[in-house]
């Protein structure tokens, strides 16, 4: 059968949960390799008997590694958000998705204005706080030891609409991103939401090392367009991609789309790139029509311009692309090409050139070089050559000189590779990456370990369950 197909019925839904469970690896693991590695996704691809129709509608599913003398210890544990709470009491879905509406057509979806927070995209440790982050919606707080949800977190209230009472009834939660950026010396975080209203907004939010927020700020914008990452640099400058990507607002309000469904794209138009400085201060730049889903990395340059590496596609992968996913077409997903962007706030031009030819997606770096200048980058990749697009190879740039590390999982399905940095280390490469696979064979989920350095297989461990690949994940050299 497709292994896509076999994918997605595999992990349909994960009902169990496991505590400190000891995973049995076929080769030794590294014993300096110590510290917490949490992930975030989606735990199931159904609910209550209802098939999700987009990726990003699954109820979030926390997983924890700790690894700890050679030993590494499993655990895994739904967010249980509000939503999913009253769901399962009702025994019905109550709330409407990215992706998915309320079955029963338009009169069961009539003016259901508040979605699902699914708390599914990533997950952050800051200010001695574990957070669970979904990008339309406020973050979850989590107990890092148990992973139970302690509650929605609005970071004392700055994260609740302060604007007017229709706003607030369309949104009484402002949107804080799944991607923060904490800054390489002063420990802050910084991050964005995007909200709709009778103003539309470009939500700016800091957030001090002590877990303190700043006053929030709010940029009018002309529409609501869809934006998943920004960059930050040194300097503490921000850069936003804007691709003529919008919601149908009346669409999705009204019950008529799902808001990925509503999205409309204006091919003929270029992309606005927003630079914002330290104090707000705005600089906008046009380049060729393209979408980025996640950057890589972006940095200063002596001379005041920013650079700003992402992967761009040609197309907006919306509605019809997932329901081909879930078909189980592997060519279905626009490949998206590392790009790198040199903007220059003098001028206001862009320099835009490829840094590679292959296809790649979900980057990782070393932490001590996000928001600086770098050399390596680790992401999901596929070789010119290949006859398909689904991604299921791990490559290594280096974007100083073009050349690449391959290696292959084909036909297996790999998550998100995360860096992590060997102790004591000097090389900017000199470490491990952790990545978790589907063994299209068994249809078990595993843990690998790879060399980040040549991409060798270190070690490789299965789950007690299947698990679904899920999104992002942070690693942190604590025990939890």
């Amino acid at each position: 059968m497709n292994r896509l197909i076999n994918y997605f019925e595999r992990n349909r839904l994960v009902t169990q949960e496991f505590s400190h469970y000891e995973l049995s690896f076929d080769q030794p693991f590294p014993v300096e390799l110590e510290g917490t590695l949490f992930r975030n996704g989606n735990g199931r691809f159904e609910h209550l008997g209802v098939r999700y129709d987009h990726l990003f509608d699954g109820d979030g599913m926390l997983s924890k590694f700790v690894f700890k003398a050679g030993k590494v210890f499993y655990s895994n544990r739904h967010v249980r958000t509000d939503e999913l709470v009253e769901e399962e009491r009702a025994g019905k879905m109550l709330y409407r998705s990215f992706g998915t509406n309320i079955p029963g057509g338009f009169a069961k979806n009539f003016m259901k204005t508040r979605f699902k927070n699914a708390s599914n995209t990533s997950v952050i440790w800051h200010g001695g706080k574990l957070l669970s982050l979904w990008e339309g919606g406020i973050p979850h707080e989590i107990d890092p030891i148990s992973l139970e949800t302690k509650g929605r977190y609005h970071y004392q209230g700055k994260l609740l609409n302060p604007y007017t009472k229709l706003d607030q009834m369309i949104f009484p939660e402002m949107a804080f991103s799944a991607h923060p950026k904490i800054h390489p010396s002063t420990g802050e975080l910084f991050n964005f939401g995007t909200i709709a209203g009778l103003k539309n907004r470009l939500m700016q939010y800091r957030v001090q090392p002590d877990g303190t927020m700043d006053q929030v700020e709010g940029l009018t914008m002309p529409g609501v367009v869809f934006t998943h990452d920004f960059v930050l640099t040194e300097s503490k400058k921000k850069v936003f991609f804007f691709t003529p990507v919008s919601f149908g607002l009346f669409r999705m309000f009204v019950g008529l789309d799902t808001p990925v469904g509503s999205m409309r794209v204006r091919k003929g138009q270029p992309t606005t790139i927003l630079l914002l400085d330290e104090n707000n201060q705005q600089t906008e730049f046009t380049t060729a029509f393209g979408f980025i889903f996640h950057f890589a990395n972006g940095y200063d340059l002596e001379d005041g311009r920013v650079v700003v590496d992402g992967f761009m596609m040609p197309d907006f992968p919306g509605a019809e692309v997932n329901k081909k996913l879930f078909a189980g077409d592997d060519e279905a997903t626009p490949a998206g090409i590392l790009t790198r962007f040199i903007l220059d706030p003098e001028t206001g031009s862009v320099e835009r050139f490829q840094l590679s030819e292959w296809a790649g997606e979900m980057p990782t770096l070393h932490p001590a070089k996000k928001s600086l200048d770098y050399e390596y980058v680790w992401c999901l990749g596929l070789p010119e050559e290949a006859d398909y697009q689904l991604l299921d190879g791990l490559q290594k740039v280096n974007v100083k000189t073009g050349d690449i590390a391959w290696h292959s999982f084909h036909p297996h399905l790999p998550g998100e590779p995360i860096f992590i940095p060997k102790p004591g280390a000097t090389a900017e490469d000199d470490g491990w990456i952790s990545i978790l696979i589907f063994n299209t064979d068994s249809l078990t989920t595993w843990l690998y370990l790879l060399d980040a350095k040549d991409l060798s297989e270190l070690t490789k461990a299965q789950l007690p369950h299947n698990l679904p690949l899920g999104f992002h994940g942070q690693f942190i050299d604590e025990l939890m």
